[in-house]
């Protein structure tokens, strides 16, 4: 009996490793210039645009329950690999975060010259209904 627990176990534990380890991982896409606009082709976008000079970073808390609302997606986008889109934006400092749908820009939250940003997730996914009201009407 208890060589067949043993066994039983050991098969479970056996099948859960190798069901583990197949799952694949994210790859991680470096957003540039060339690549922006096929990226955020598809539905709703936050970009965070940041540097590596900026003075604060944005906090977290910002963006939680904003993944997955409505299908949205983030991604963290460094200025130096998308300097056309920063300059097209007008983005001057950092962190800025901007909202895009279907590849066109919806609404950009830019930090001040201390690199504070007013923004919360209430404001984000305000914008992504008022984004989807428009396409109703």
């Amino acid at each position: 009996m208890i060589n067949i627990v043993s066994r039983l176990t050991l098969l479970i534990g056996l099948v859960l490793f190798i069901s583990w380890s197949n799952q694949e991982t994210p790859e991680e896409i470096i957003v540039t210039d060339d690549n922006f606009k096929k990226i955020i082709s598809k539905g709703f976008f936050i970009i965070e645009f940041t540097s590596e000079w900026q003075e604060t970073t944005l906090d977290s808390v910002v963006f939680e329950g904003i993944e997955g609302y409505n299908d949205c997606g983030i991604i963290i986008v460094m200025s130096k690999n998308v300097k056309s889109i920063v300059k097209k934006l007008r983005i001057r400092n950092y962190p800025s975060v901007a909202l895009f749908h279907n590849g066109t820009k919806k609404e950009i939250w830019k930090a001040d010259m201390g690199g504070h940003i007013e923004i919360t997730n209430k404001a984000i996914k305000k914008a992504i209904d008022n984004v989807l009201a428009g396409d109703i009407f």
